[in-house]
Formats: structure tokens, C-alpha cells, sequence
């Protein structure tokens, strides 16, 4: 079962810049008590992905989303919480950032989230 540590570890050994991001931006995923708020944290994953692929930096893009379906699967539930409304939900509301630029990319439980939220929203792609 992926936990948070070790999901923490694999994405940022998985993608480069990841470690360097989060802790600079530290203070927005590390709460006032010293406590871990992992949707934010997620969100520097998701940010950086983003600016990536908006210049078209696709280099690592296939090893991330098979390792982000690997957490989907083996992830605790507060993992796959945090990948799913935390990365895939920052993938979707992104408005710069067209799906048929990451959407490819999605293995088949992630798909398969992203299109629920589409149903929840009335988007038909």
C-alpha cells in the first residue's frame, strides 16, 4: 500500500524539479502547526507538469502518469484522494492547458476519473 511518504518519494525520484519546487513553496502545503496538507503538495506536482507541457516538455510526461496510475492503484485512500482531486482535477481545470495535451497520456483509472468529473460537470468529450 503507497502512502503518503513514500508517494512523496516516488514522484519526486520520478520527476525532475519536483523536490525543488515543493520546497520552494514550502510554506503553502506546510500548515501553521508543522502539519502536512497533502492537496498542496500535490498542487506543486501538478503546477509544474503544467508549465512543462505548455512549452511542450513531454520528456518524462509517459514515467509519470504510469506511476500515477500505480498510486491510484496501490495508493491508500488519502493517497489516491489526494492524486486524484489534487493532479487530476488541477489537469482539468486548467484552462491553458488543453485536455488533448495530457489526456492521451492517462492510464485507465485515471480516465476513468477524469471522465466522471466531465459527467459531474456535463462536459461530453
Amino acid at each position: 500500500m503507497i502512502e503518503f511518504e513514500m508517494m512523496r518519494q516516488l514522484l519526486c525520484s520520478e520527476y525532475d524539479g519536483l523536490r525543488e519546487k515543493v520546497v520552494a513553496a514550502a510554506d503553502d502545503w506546510i500548515g501553521t502547526k508543522g502539519e502536512f496538507i497533502p492537496h498542496l503538495w500535490i498542487r506543486q506536482l501538478c503546477i509544474l507538469v503544467q508549465d512543462r507541457f505548455l512549452v511542450g516538455d513531454y520528456e518524462q510526461a509517459n514515467s509519470l502518469f504510469v506511476l500515477v496510475e500505480k498510486i491510484l492503484t496501490e495508493g491508500n485512500a488519502d493517497v489516491k484522494s489526494a492524486i486524484a482531486a489534487g493532479f487530476l482535477e488541477g489537469l482539468i481545470n486548467r484552462g491553458s492547458l488543453p485536455a488533448d495535451n495530457w489526456r492521451p497520456l492517462l492510464g485507465p483509472l485515471a480516465r476513468k476519473y477524469c471522465e466522471s468529473v466531465d459527467r459531474f460537470h456535463g462536459i461530453n468529450r
